[in-house]
Formats: structure tokens, sequence, C-alpha cells
């Protein structure tokens, strides 16, 4: 599986790296294998779909 990091999804998503650095906490980021911590940094799944709207 590919993850991406905080820094990639919040680029992605169009929110900031806090936001989803709290998301990762409450478990919001739903996918069949959820976010996780590696080294001390959270590693989110490549397909995991945002809890909210995009941003435009």
């Amino acid at each position: 599986m590919q993850y991406l990091s905080v820094k990639d999804v919040a680029l992605k998503w169009g929110y900031s790296e806090s936001t989803i650095r709290t998301w990762c906490k409450k478990g919001l980021i739903k996918v069949t294998v959820g976010a996780e911590k590696r080294n001390g940094h959270w590693q989110i799944p490549s397909n995991a779909q945002c809890p909210k709207k995009l941003k435009i």
C-alpha cells in the first residue's frame, strides 16, 4: 500500500497540516487501513477520502 505524508495530504485536500493531524488523531480519515504513526509521523493511505468537502 502506498502512503502519503500529512504535508502531501494537506496540499491534496486543501486543508492545513494541523487539521489533517487532528483528523488522524480522531480517526476521521476512513479507509480499509487507517492512518497510522510510523517513526513518529502520520502515514495516510493514498486512497483515503477527505472526511469533509474539499475547499475550492
